[in-house]
């Protein structure tokens, strides 16, 4: 290959890996060309930034959900629970249910209710199952519903969030 094509290739490449769209291969690529900030990174990453890194995808993407589903996972239903509560813990504090369900962690509020309860929070696990109510008998696990539901529970869902503080 010749030094434009190889430096083309290397432009492409690293532009998939900043927009988030690069494949396995491409991290690959990027680590045998001696590319040694990134190789040094991923031996610092965390362990979920180096399974993207790995796999070239987010990890919502990829993670076994609903979880009631994925009987063979290679994680264990704990884990996929303790990771539910984690995420949907961290995007309740920085924006109440609103964000919560606004956002992909909405995607799994069961198994963040589940995983509340399994640790023995049952009154979090409850008002997280309470707001699920407020978008009907079957909640959806899809973002972009519950985002045209979201105005019409804004006080519900202000209200379970004061509760669950």
């Amino acid at each position: 290959m010749s030094d434009p094509d190889e430096f083309e290739l290397k432009l492409k490449v690293w532009a998939r890996i900043q927009d988030g769209t690069a494949s396995p291969e491409d991290h690959s690529l990027a680590v045998s060309w001696g590319e040694q900030s990134r190789a040094d990174y991923f031996a610092t990453a965390s362990l979920h930034d180096q399974w993207m890194m790995q796999h070239g995808e987010g990890i919502l993407k990829c993670w076994p959900f609903p979880a009631n589903q994925h009987t063979n996972s290679d994680y264990p239903l704990e884990q996929i629970l303790l990771f539910a509560v984690m995420y949907g813990k961290s995007e309740i504090e920085n924006g109440c249910l609103d964000q919560f369900f606004g956002n992909h962690t909405g995607d799994f509020a069961p198994e963040t209710a589940d995983g509340l309860e399994l640790l023995g929070a049952r009154a979090a696990s409850k008002i997280i199952r309470q707001a699920m109510l407020l978008f009907g008998d079957s909640f959806p696990r899809e973002r972009m519903t519950r985002q045209e539901m979201l105005p019409a529970l804004a006080l519900e869902l202000s209200s379970l969030s004061d509760a669950f503080f």
